[in-house]
């Protein structure tokens, strides 16, 4: 809960501050889910980290995680320092609640009430008010218990006063904007000898030494990938379709119940006021009177009816009593009229708006319909053939075994690279659409059958890696082309970068770079006037880079921005100019209000970490590596 916009700011104290609230709350107290004893990873001021609580939220990190990188595992997430990552966040929550409580401050069950109400998703879209069932069918979506939920929420809004003070009103000195604005806005007049490859001459032909010297010195370009081969058992929904025959029947029964639940098109909706009297007269009378456009309070009043009430947008099926309902939709905008409830009542109404139903023909939804139910079908047999490949696996039967029991074909694939790219250079396209496979396959060990892995949508796959053919240096004889293409840009280069040593050399004896360009044909002199964001031709950004560490008159020799011809440049003058681009502007503000916040963040992380002596040595680290599923406990260390 609230990971998304956490996850979207920096700076940790920013996470903290930033509540998005995912779900409802029950309208009653809440009680500190993380107090069981025994499974505290860490405790803080009397505050715990649970082991609960680390696993939770290093799972809805991994969830926010895939949807950029499908194939991250949680072993590589935890590698990269995720885990550690997570856990850290929790501390510092642990931190802050302690301060509250030690402060007073917390959130009463009517600030978490409040807080609640303004969430759409979990508002009911007839009454306007919270929706139970919406709550209990995100609660179990996620997997936590209502207390659990409200706990979070509630140490949240505590977190949320702790540090909405520390950022409110943050102002930049103006003199940092002016430096700043002067920083971006410099320019910096250039001039450039390119040395173009033809400067190099003639290059000869390589001893076989050569070569090996520089497949040697150069590994990195002549070193053929790990390859695996394996096997694989895939189980996809669009597989089964063509086993799949959809009956007409089937089609039309699926339509009229879209249209009875009102499920597609647009249905028609009815606003109105309504009286409630207990004789006919008296409700014909405020019909007529209705029809006239009077007061329906005033009538209600005058004639004894109940309070008025007024009914927005209301479809038919929320309409209970069908004598109302039938007369209401046969009503239009303006008509008023007294009808009999099945109760004996009367009601006397006024249609303030009507809008007629727009729905979809059958013909129209027709093949997304039988779509739909073929998807459906699909799936069912795919599950029926799921269960049969488990139990077969669970009878000690192997992937192919287990696969020829239930009818699944199984797939054998000669060794391929982590791109699916074989050793003649062919490709598995399928390793760019299904990327979680072949991550698989190249984190688990040979000759071991992996068991089923839900994928994509609805998906399954199981994979034993047959053979593992290690990365290598490709020998001289394998490589002779390769190395001989590397030998000679390399013997280029070399050759450029000292005709620039030369030109340098020109140059700060007084030459100007106008006439030595045009001593030689493999010259040329080229210009331009820069910012530092800015780039032109053969000045690219790393060239600009470095223009902008050196003074005005200065010689420097380096690389093009193809990498291909060298240059020897000169900055002939430095300018400043004023930003005019208002969304640069903006950015500027940007990143001076960051920069203020990531100053008091450190700060304030740093304060606390003293305030409490913490260490890691606090930290109980197999309830942490139990939390975060850690096998190899050397990855922490």
């Amino acid at each position: 809960m609230l990971s998304a916009v956490r996850n979207a700011v920096k700076s940790p104290i920013a996470m903290v501050i930033v509540v998005l609230l995912v779900a409802s709350f029950a309208l009653w107290g809440v009680n500190d889910i993380f107090q069981a004893p025994g499974n505290a990873i860490t405790v803080v001021g009397g505050e715990r980290v649970t082991v609960a609580e680390l696993q939770l939220n290093f799972e809805r990190r991994m969830q926010r995680e895939r949807q950029e990188n499908p194939s991250l595992t949680n072993e590589q997430a935890r590698q990269q320092g995720m885990g550690d990552e997570v856990l850290g966040q929790l501390i510092l929550n642990a931190m802050l609640r302690s301060q509250a409580r030690s402060l007073g401050i917390t959130a009463s069950d009517a600030a978490v009430r409040d807080e609640i109400s303004s969430i759409e998703f979990l508002t009911d879209p007839l009454t306007g008010g919270f929706d139970r069932m919406a709550y209990n069918n995100y609660l179990a979506q996620v997997g936590q218990r209502q207390r659990q939920f409200e706990s979070e929420v509630r140490n949240d809004l505590v977190l949320s006063q702790m540090t909405s003070s520390l950022f409110e009103g943050i102002a930049q000195p103006d003199i940092y904007r002016s430096i700043l604005l002067r920083y971006i806005g410099e320019t910096r007049d250039l001039e450039a000898v390119v040395i173009s490859p033809a400067a190099a001459g003639e290059i000869g032909d390589p001893t076989s030494e050569d070569l090996q010297a520089t497949i040697d010195n150069n590994p990195q370009f002549f070193t053929t990938p790990e390859r695996r081969a394996f096997t694989l058992v895939r189980l996809r929904p669009e597989d089964y379709l063509t086993e799949v025959e959809i009956e007409e029947t089937d089609i039309v029964e699926q339509y009229e119940y879209e249209v009875s639940t009102g499920s597609i098109g647009t249905p028609a909706m009815r606003t109105y006021t309504q009286l409630v009297f207990d004789d006919e007269a008296a409700a014909r009378d405020a019909a007529l009177r209705l029809g006239n456009d009077e007061d329906p309070t005033i009538i209600a009043t005058e004639l004894g009816a109940s309070e008025p009430s007024r009914l927005e947008d209301r479809q038919a099926f929320q309409v209970p009593d069908s004598a109302v309902r039938d007369a209401l939709f046969e009503a239009t905008t303006g008509d008023a009229f007294a009808v009999e409830t099945r109760f004996g009542n009367w009601f006397a109404i006024v249609v303030e708006a009507a809008v007629e139903d727009d729905i979809p023909t059958l013909e129209e939804r027709r093949q997304e319909i039988r779509d739909a139910l073929a998807q459906t079908a699909a799936e069912d047999l795919l599950y029926a053939d799921l269960g049969e490949y488990e139990e077969a696996r669970g009878n000690g039967f192997s992937l192919e075994e287990a696969a020829f029991a239930a009818g699944l074909p199984y797939e054998i694939f000669q060794p391929v690279d982590e791109q699916g790219r074989s050793e003649d250079g062919d490709f598995a396209f399928w390793f760019f659409t299904e990327p979680e496979i072949g991550a698989d396959i190249f984190s688990r060990p040979a000759h071991i059958d992996g068991e089923l892995q839900s994928y994509g949508e609805g998906s399954y796959f199981a994979v034993r890696v047959d053979e593992i053919i290690e990365a290598r240096v490709r020998s001289l004889e394998e490589a002779r082309e390769d190395a001989e293409s590397v030998w000679r840009l390399q013997e280029v280069d070399t050759r450029l970068e000292d005709i620039a040593e030369n030109v340098m050399e020109l140059a700060e004896s007084g030459q100007s770079l106008q006439s030595i360009a045009d001593a030689n044909p493999d010259f040329r002199l080229e210009q331009a006037s820069l910012r530092r964001t800015e780039t032109s031709g053969t000045f690219g950004q790393q060239v600009v880079s470095l223009v902008f560490s050196m003074d005005v008159g200065d010689f420097e020799a380096t690389r093009s921005a193809s990498a291909r011809s060298h240059m020897v440049i000169r900055v002939a003058d430095a300018h400043d100019g004023d930003v005019e681009d208002p969304q640069l502007l903006a950015q500027i503000e940007t990143f001076l209000t960051d920069g203020y916040r990531g100053d008091i963040d450190s700060s304030l992380v740093s304060a606390l970490y003293r305030e409490f002596d913490f260490t890691t040595a606090d930290i109980e680290t197999d309830l942490r590596d139990q939390a975060l599923g850690v096998v190899d406990q050397s990855q922490f260390q």
